[in-house]
């Protein structure tokens, strides 16, 4: 296929589309905007939710350019033009309190996400020795969810709304035991975000279905999509895209199933690659 043939962009924020400070630089901003001026759809694609990353909607213009926001791992799309939302089916009570319940036998943090706030349980009562328990790197990750989102700190299991996703923050040979385990009971779906980070939906929820769910909305087969991305998570994306390219810091994995590795995303590694791509 030739690179001209290609009519939707869809790419992972953290690691990927954003830097280092999180933030879309200039430069990539306005490569993605000078590819959607000559008529190339673009999707994020996040483990976020909607309500998260209402900013880089509004700075990439996809409301404008007809584009789409996936979030939650696949388990939330929304058509930014028209506002047509998409939502799969999300973790209920029973499920939840399994989850935690399982995850709190492997000693780690467990973090139930909504759309504006997140509620966390540890598994000591004393909070700082859950936190240095687990690892520095679970706390870094949560004094930076903590910017975004409003968080609950809990120790026991309460009654709570449904919820699309659960995160688990633990050092990384207690999250692999976790995921194995879950693995078996064949009801959930685990993406491996970054080695401290392990993310839980229901089966059959992944970025690669929902690909398949913008193929259906926007008529544009996934061979004639491109995905850029770095986690576990973007793993189902990469594999069926027409086009898949790994930042240069992902994990191992993605790299693996990639078609290309391209430069990092503190380098403006998406925006050089489109620019190659689609002549900007």
């Amino acid at each position: 296929m030739s690179d001209n043939q290609y009519k939707l962009v869809l790419s992972d924020l953290d690691g990927t589309l954003l830097n280092g400070s999180s933030q879309i630089s200039e430069e990539t901003k306005n490569t993605v905007l000078e590819l959607q001026k000559k008529g190339i759809r673009f999707s994020i694609c996040s483990g976020r939710p909607y309500y998260g990353c209402i900013k880089f909607i509004e700075e990439l213009e996809l409301e404008k350019y007809n584009g789409y926001f996936v979030g939650m791992n696949g388990q939330y799309i929304r058509n930014c033009a028209t506002g047509q939302v998409i939502e799969k089916e999300k973790l209920n009570q029973e499920d939840f309190k399994l989850l935690c319940t399982i995850a709190q036998q492997h000693g780690v943090i467990t973090e139930l996400f909504y759309e504006t706030h997140a509620y966390i349980l540890l598994p000591k009562k004393n909070i700082v020795f859950a936190l240095l328990l687990t690892g520095v790197y679970s706390l870094k990750s949560l004094i930076n969810q903590s910017k975004r989102y409003k968080m609950n700190f809990i120790t026991d299991l309460i009654d709570l709304p449904d919820l699309p996703k659960i995160c688990c923050l633990g050092k990384p040979e207690a999250l692999k035991a976790l995921a194995n385990e879950l693995l078996e009971l064949q009801k959930y779906d685990t993406f491996l975000v970054n080695p401290a980070w392990l993310e839980i939906v229901r089966i059959g929820i992944s970025k690669g279905q929902a690909m398949y769910d913008l193929e259906k909305m926007t008529g544009i087969p996934v061979k004639e999509m491109v995905a850029f991305g770095d986690g576990e998570n973007d793993l189902s994306m990469l594999e069926i895209a027409g086009l898949s390219c790994a930042m240069g810091n992902a994990m191992p994995n993605p790299k693996k199933v990639a078609h290309c590795t391209i430069d990092t995303n503190i380098n403006d590694g998406v925006a050089k690659k489109l620019k190659e791509l689609f002549n900007l």
